[in-house]
């Protein structure tokens, strides 16, 4: 359970995070001085997670790591939105979740060239990658002129007068309100039930059992390295489509797209792995090595063909013939482990290729785009904290459910829940594109209509 925790940590960290937010800090803070406190607590996670000399302090690191995730999430789409252009407002919100996802091939990248070259410093790249997040939000920009001043000062007087009106009670009181934040929240509940959190988490673990991870010294970071490019790529495509294609229709390719991938990637592992449930109370009970290796305290004896117990005695010999070799990985021998193995990889990458095209970014545009100015950011809260308890819930989840119901049922179940999740909303979801926030959140009343 510690791989499930370590992943979750982050998940429960960002639900305290939101809660914080809009309780105490948001209401007294501008965005900016809570992007500066936000980038203040990156700082804190990265350096404990880089220099975590044990699981315990990891655990704190992610969970403050979390805290600042969860609140960028939320106070970012929030902010970007408000001083964006209408016509390009879709393209500036997804910039952010283009870049996030750039992070991810060019932290795998960094991680095939430290590791090739035996170099064990990726703890300091925590610690730096911190130290730049702060250096950059200590330089934010202020260039609004005199007149352009004393203009902002009128306009925010106004939206002060009604913040000072607003109540969080409003979200749940108000009709129109209510089904703009229940769509909101069932948007943000329809990607996490896709299981892209769990995915992203496991993905090294899945790719272990694909055989494609335990090759040359570097190489296994490979499958990794390429799911980041096809994400970012994916992610590029979205933020140059969005303000053409309009919302509605790309959360629509995106959510067919992902199930495909999601079904195919399900149909993949019931050749790897079948459908044996992973609590054999011996380990010769499992037939392949894909079923094997998902028990921790088993090992698949390439040699013999045959899962063993990690307690085998290891081996003293150099004849592999007469010694049990055991691993945590598979290895590709018959031409039905490459078809499963390159299918399982494919899919995967081609499943968060296709989360990142919509799913990933358009929840966050929509709901920063539904709510007035004095109730934005309190129902981007209440939609941020559907996604982070989603996500905790899926990652906590995921290896049990795996474990009890067999891998491809759990790909299967996620893309059910992905599409009967967002079809209960998706003919309410209004198109946003091209209009101005206000005429939005005038408009949304005709939601209930």
């Amino acid at each position: 359970m510690q791989i499930e925790y370590v992943g979750a940590s982050t998940s429960l960290g960002a639900i305290l995070g939101l809660l914080i937010i809009a309780t105490a800090v948001g209401p007294r803070f501008s965005r900016k001085t809570i992007l500066l406190l936000d980038s203040a607590a990156y700082v804190a996670g990265f350096v404990l997670v880089g220099v975590a000399p044990s699981y315990t302090v990891c655990i704190v690191g992610r969970t403050i790591l979390g805290v600042a995730h969860g609140v960028s999430t939320m106070i970012v789409p929030v902010y970007v939105g408000e001083i964006s252009p209408k016509e390009y407002r879709g393209l500036f919100i997804s910039l952010n979740t283009a870049a996030l996802n750039l992070g991810l091939p060019v932290g795998f990248g960094l991680a095939m060239i430290l590791e090739s070259q035996h170099l064990n410093v990726t703890k300091w790249l925590f610690v730096i990658n911190g130290a730049l997040s702060l250096l950059i939000a200590l330089n934010y920009p202020d260039t609004l002129s005199q007149e352009e001043m004393i203009e902002e000062v009128n306009v925010l007087i106004k939206v002060f007068d009604d913040n000072k009106k607003a109540q969080f009670k409003d979200l749940f009181t108000q009709r129109n309100t209510l089904q703009a934040l229940v769509i909101a929240c069932v948007l943000q509940i329809a990607k996490q039930s896709s299981g892209f959190t769990a995915l992203q988490y496991f993905s090294g673990y899945l790719f272990r059992l694909t055989g494609y991870a335990s090759g040359m010294v570097g190489i296994n970071q490979l499958p990794n390295l390429l799911l980041g490019l096809a994400q970012f790529m994916m992610a590029v495509g979205s933020l140059l489509t969005i303000d053409h294609l309009g919302r509605r229709r790309l959360l629509l390719i995106s959510t067919v797209a992902m199930a495909v991938g999601l079904v195919v990637l399900g149909g993949s592992f019931v050749i790897l792995t079948g459908f044996e449930q992973i609590n054999s109370p011996r380990c010769e009970g499992y037939s392949r090595c894909g079923s094997c290796v998902l028990d921790t305290k088993c090992g698949w004896a390439a040699n013999m063909g045959q899962c063993m117990s990690q307690h085998t005695s290891r081996p003293t010999m150099m004849d592999s013939n007469s010694v049990v070799l055991l691993s945590d990985t598979c290895h590709l021998q018959s031409t039905r482990d490459h078809v499963g193995s390159w299918m399982a990889i494919v899919s995967l990458i081609f499943s968060l290729g296709s989360f990142s095209l919509g799913l990933g970014s358009i929840p966050w545009v929509i709901q920063a785009e539904m709510f007035g100015q004095a109730l934005r950011s309190k129902a981007g809260s209440v939609a941020a904290i559907a996604n982070w308890l989603f996500s905790f819930i899926w990652t906590v989840s995921f290896l049990q459910l795996a474990f009890t119901i067999t891998l491809p049922a759990i790909f299967w179940l996620y893309a059910v829940l992905l599409v009967t999740t967002l079809a209960s909303v998706y003919w309410k979801i209004p198109e946003t594109k091209g209009k101005a926030l206000e005429e939005i959140s005038a408009n949304i009343s005709g939601l209930g209509d």
